[in-house]
């Protein structure tokens, strides 16, 4: 209640229809009571004048009283009575008026019960007394009024709905942008349309897509600085690889050759684990790529397998591609996006399998998928590390091989950037290994 303005305003309008139609409601009721207590008035006036023009003979008025005292409904009686005060007319009904009787309403008790009575003369010598009994009237007029109430009690709820409703679709545009808001790329700093944005909230919007700016502002200065870093060094690192190669090739002591062959090893290590720092924060900073060029993804295989061939013929792992029965598709899609990804997935196969292992590579379509995998006979991860293992700079207990963890960080980054999704599985063609299916939308 006190952090939804829809629930808030909702309750408090709902309120103040149900107290404004309780006011209108009571106000209606009271006048229509009042109104038709003045037509049961007017009825017997106009009874009285219709009296005036009957004939006056005893009979004549026998019948007109038995007639009004038979109106069950409105509960009408009636008296002929002369200026001496003698009743004119048979009647089991006396109201007992003092006399003189003036013309006029007043009310009387007659058979221990409430009339209302209205006295007129008809002639100079005779008058005639017409009376209601008060809770016939009451009842008449109670529902008369309360049939005015009939048209509210049926509209107020129909009133409530049509008002929540309006309510709720009137914060459709607030829903539409948190939907945009939720749904869009962590990359996506492009500013939100304010055309159809409401006035309440288009000063929210303005200050989303002045944030907006400044992080665009933010993500391209880093970019910058990575950039420059790789630069700055790339330099130094390869520098001093060249020197480290010139100086192996001096004349030292076996002792000045093994320390030098320490000393090249880890700075190829820490360049590698540069590349792929830089790599992974290119890769994370960027936007998600769209489709760029169709092409096969076999091509792509190969030129993985050319890039990573000495790595594995250093360790006599068997590495191919193994074909499919069905003909290949084109798959649009980023390529050195997607070369990035299997190649560091390809590399971290090799790292962590035994010698003389195998990896196969392979591509399949469904009708709006392209599956790629990546499987080896290796030893496999255990299946609870095998999502923390695309954490950054995460390593299973018990890994030997040196590595600096970020291989398969890169590879999820990656794959994220194209749309698609990263999984590992148990070999399903091996008795023992790790499965990776990369799964991407087939734009083509």
């Amino acid at each position: 209640m006190k952090n939804s303005i829809q629930l808030r305003l909702s309750i408090t309008l709902s309120i103040a229809i149900i107290v404004t139609a309780i006011f209108s409601g009571g106000l209606t009721f009271y006048l229509a009571l009042d109104e038709a207590h003045e037509l049961q008035d007017d009825t017997l006036s106009q009874i009285a004048h219709v009296m005036k023009y009957t004939p006056s003979q005893n009979g004549v008025l026998n019948k007109t009283v038995q007639r009004m005292e038979g109106d069950a409904d409105a509960r009408i009686s009636m008296e002929f009575i002369a200026s001496t005060g003698a009743t004119l007319a048979e009647s089991d009904l006396s109201f007992n008026l003092p006399r003189p009787v003036a013309d006029g309403f007043q009310d009387a008790i007659a058979n221990g019960r409430r009339y209302r009575v209205l006295v007129h003369s008809l002639t100079p010598q005779t008058q005639v007394v017409i009376g209601q009994l008060t809770e016939a009237r009451e009842e008449i007029a109670f529902e008369s009024a309360l049939r005015t109430l009939i048209p509210l009690l049926f509209l107020l709820p129909v009133l409530l709905l049509v008002a929540t409703d309006f309510i709720r679709k009137s914060f459709r545009p607030v829903l539409r942008l948190a939907d945009e808001v939720h749904q869009r790329d962590e990359h996506d700093l492009t500013p939100f349309a304010e055309a159809h944005i409401p006035d309440e909230i288009r000063p929210f919007v303005g200050g989303i897509n002045k944030l907006l700016h400044k992080v665009d502002g933010a993500m391209q200065a880093q970019q910058r600085f990575i950039a420059d870093a790789a630069h700055e060094l790339r330099t130094p690192f390869t520098a001093l690889s060249l020197q480290a190669e010139r100086l192996s090739e001096a004349d030292m002591p076996p002792d000045a050759h093994h320390r030098l062959a320490l000393l090249r090893q880890g700075l190829s290590r820490n360049k590698n684990l540069l590349e792929q720092l830089l790599t992974l924060a290119r890769a994370q900073l960027a936007p998600q790529e769209k489709p760029s060029e169709p092409l096969l993804v076999s091509s792509l295989f190969r030129e993985v397998i050319e890039a990573v061939y000495p790595l594995a013929e250093a360790k006599c792992i068997d590495i191919g591609l193994v074909a499919s029965d069905e003909p290949e598709r084109r798959l649009l899609t980023d390529k050195n996006t997607l070369y990035i990804a299997l190649k560091n997935l390809t590399e971290n196969a090799i790292r962590y399998i035994p010698e003389s292992s195998q990896i196969d590579m392979t591509v399949r379509f469904t009708e709006h998928e392209a599956i790629i995998e990546i499987e080896d006979n290796g030893p496999g991860i255990d299946g609870s590390e095998r999502e923390r293992v695309f954490a950054a700079f995460y390593r299973p207990e018990g890994m030997t091989e040196p590595g600096s963890g970020l291989g398969l960080s890169i590879v999820k980054v990656s794959v994220e950037r194209l749309g698609g999704k990263i999984t590992l599985h148990p070999a399903q063609h091996f008795s023992s290994g790790l499965l990776a299916r990369i799964v991407l939308l087939s734009h083509a």
